[in-house]
């Protein structure tokens, strides 16, 4: 079973690949939903979240609220770093543990998805890596289109993620999107048909 690592910041493009992946059979690990499941399910870890950050990042229902939790822990590298060291563990348990039970099932192929994939040090479990990057302004543009966050919390998560040139140099692959979807797609279906031929060599 190929094991593949898809990374990048915001507005990279990552999930667009991943699911790029996904449509052509491999089975897809969303770190991101992974991680919200965990602090929502995974009493221990709600409960460090708490003891680190106190109960202004909770909702009116005493369940953690991720608008109040991200607009806390990235205000600063030293609590994005702080949340980073309680949930990285357990994203990474159930990574591992969703790599095996593919593996037992014979998936042809395992996508990781995760922005952090890098800093979690998820790599050190797959076979190859892959980084999507794009121009700053671009990536802001795409970002705010989805009508989540504002100009100011993006550009604040970009400064605390590592940049393009970072992750490039620890990429296996790297992709350039700054142009169509069918750009990214003609380039993605390039590495997908040289991993399955690397895969059968």
């Amino acid at each position: 079973m190929l094991r593949i690592g898809i990374t990048g910041g915001l507005g990279s493009g990552k999930s667009t690949a991943a699911r790029f992946f996904g449509d052509r059979g491999a089975l897809i690990f969303d770190a991101d939903v992974e991680a919200k499941l965990i602090l929502q399910r995974h009493v221990p870890t709600r409960q460090a979240v708490i003891e680190a950050f106190g109960e202004a990042v909770l909702n009116e229902a005493g369940e953690i609220d991720f608008g109040r939790l991200a607009a806390y822990a990235f205000a600063t590298p030293e609590r994005q770093q702080q949340l980073n060291d309680i949930i990285h563990h357990e994203v990474i348990w159930v990574a591992k543990r969703e790599l095996a039970t593919a593996d037992r099932k014979g998936a042809a192929m395992f996508i990781v998805d995760a922005p952090l994939l890098f800093e979690a040090h998820l790599e050190h479990y797959l076979d190859h890596t892959l980084v999507l990057v794009a121009d700053e302004e671009l990536r802001v543009k795409r970002t705010m289109a989805r009508g989540i966050l504002t100009e100011e919390d993006i550009r604040n998560r970009m400064r605390l993620q590592l940049s393009d040139e970072e992750r490039a140099a620890r990429a296996d692959f790297v992709i350039q999107n700054n142009g169509t979807l069918e750009e990214l797609h003609e380039q993605l279906q390039q590495i997908y048909d040289a991993l399955g031929r690397s895969h059968q060599s």
